[in-house]
């Protein structure tokens, strides 16, 4: 708990270990801790163990005052602020810290020393470290940090050299981080923002609050982001094409990835293309390391945090799909026949609104307008956030299926099922009706609610079976309808 005591170990030797750092004490006594460690610790220190032998603080004696670093995990780094004394500071969670310090104070200036200013001459910027102008595009602040690393590895530098260009890459390749180093050069007061937003171990040089419930940092020492390499698919439909990169978001898995033309070569963008984008069914693989992150959402009225997984600009690979050109092509043909019959499109969405209609009638139309055969009906009522996947199924094992609002009625041998295929929706799946037209009718009078609580027992008068709730796994929701639906499902949908 904050204040408590806890026991002092004083150090005697600390030998480099497989990564870690070996601590031997005088007490005969001996424990492993973070390998950084290693190269500030000194012969009589006094270490404190405030949780896992990863939080650490370590005194010495030191004139005028006891010197004090404290090695720990921490959570997310808030945006900075000014504190009643006048200095901008910014707060840190240490969750792992047991016994001791619950909050990490870093003052702005050490932020901005160890993140923006780590060339060895002040003086010199970023853009200056990279060799680009200051108005250098996403794709050539990417082949600059390529050459310079070209540069560095031929002339045998440092490791330490290469990684410090590394790092300049990563904080220009961040739009945010890029917008804060360029306010902190125009203005020396302006505030930094802790890079990705904390989630790692650091290393600080400061001191505990008399209370022991804080640690104030005059100076960052070191400090390594959580990290995870993995290799994750989008979709590009549900991405953003902005100018100078397309923005991957995966809201569901908290994902986001930011792409640049020089990752992906060959394969040109502009803006127009959010506006027919959701025609696209091709998927993105990309291998990255991704950094823990916070961002706060706004879920029920109130802001909470939740952790994210951003990729690092620098370690970055994305496989292109050869059906990516075929792909795009296909969708740009279906957002031109669209825009081409949209009279007719009103019409059909118009007569879909007030009651189900049947595909046929529907290809009918299309048909008497002489619309390509690309064109069709279920493009008509399609929604942008719809996912293809669920509606083949349930199309494919159809007699014949209805457009209805933002709905699709799929009529099986035993049942009939009422579909909107997108993340997040239910589907509802019906006993099959001895008059079709009579259900048909009565169904376009409800809605959803009222069908899940059954208002004037309408629910049991149509035949309601129940609704299968979707899931992460596509196959698990096919082999729940079909056991709905009393069909068999195959062995690997089962068991998905």
């Amino acid at each position: 708990m904050p204040g408590s005591a806890v026991e002092p170990r004083l150090l005697a030797e600390a030998v480099p270990s497989n990564g870690f750092a070996h601590c031997r004490f005088e007490d005969g006594g001996n424990a492993d801790v973070p390998g950084i460690l290693g190269r500030f610790l000194k012969r009589q220190d006094q270490l404190r163990f405030l949780g896992a032998t990863t939080e650490v603080l370590i005194e010495r004696q030191a004139r005028p005052r006891c010197q004090q670093l404290l090695h720990a995990t921490i959570g997310h780094a808030g945006l900075p602020k000014i504190g009643q004394n006048g200095q901008a500071y910014i707060r840190a969670e240490l969750p792992e810290c047991k016994e001791g310090p619950r909050a990490l104070f870093l003052w702005a200036d050490a932020v901005r020393r160890y993140f923006y200013a780590f060339s060895e001459d002040p003086r010199r910027s970023l853009y200056q470290f990279l060799n680009v102008p200051e108005t250098a595009s996403s794709e050539q602040l990417r082949i600059a940090w390529r050459m310079r690393s070209l540069e560095l590895t031929v002339a045998g530098a440092e490791s330490r050299q290469i990684s410090g260009v590394e790092r300049a890459f990563n904080l220009l390749a961040h739009p945010d981080l890029r917008s804060c180093y360029d306010a902190m050069r125009k203005d020396e007061d302006a505030l930094p923002l802790f890079p990705y937003g904390g989630f790692g171990a650091i290393l600080v040089e400061g001191h505990m609050s008399k209370e022991r419930d804080a640690f104030f940092a005059d100076q960052i020492l070191a400090y390594k982001p959580e990290t995870v390499v993995r290799t994750v698919n989008f979709l590009l439909r549900q991405c953003d094409f902005l100018a100078d990169r397309v923005v991957c978001r995966d809201g569901l898995r908290k994902l986001e990835v930011w792409l640049d033309s020089n990752i992906v070569p060959g394969f040109e963008w502009d803006l127009t293309w959010n506006h027919w984008k959701h025609w696209l069914s091709t998927r993105l693989a990309v291998e990255a390391t991704f950094v823990t992150s916070g961002k706060h959402r706004l879920h029920r009225g109130e802001w909470a945090l939740q952790k994210w997984q951003i990729a690092l600009p620098s370690r970055l690979r994305v496989q292109m799909p050869t059906s990516l050109a075929a792909d795009i092509r296909s969708a740009l043909e279906t957002h031109f026949l669209l825009g081409q019959h949209s009279d007719l499109v009103r019409h059909v969405r118009e007569q879909c609104e007030k009651v189900p209609v049947e595909h046929v009638q529907v290809q009918g139309w299309l048909d008497q307008a002489g619309a390509s055969s690309r064109l069709k009906p279920q493009h008509v009522t399609w929604r942008p956030d719809y996912e293809p996947f669920y509606f083949e199924q349930l199309r494919e094992r159809s007699r014949t299926w209805f457009l209805f609002q933002d709905e699709y009625l799929f009529v099986w041998g035993r049942v009939l099922i009422a579909e909107i295929p997108e993340p997040g929706h239910a589907t509802y799946v019906f006993a099959k009706p001895d008059n079709l037209d009579a259900f048909l009718d009565r169904y376009a009078k409800l809605t959803r609610n009222d069908i899940r609580h059954n208002l004037d027992n309408l629910s049991s008068a149509l035949g309601f079976v129940g609704r299968v709730v979707r899931g992460k796994r596509k196959k698990r929701w096919l082999a729940s309808v079909l056991r709905l639906a009393g069909e068999k499902a195959e062995y690997l949908e089962a068991l998905d």
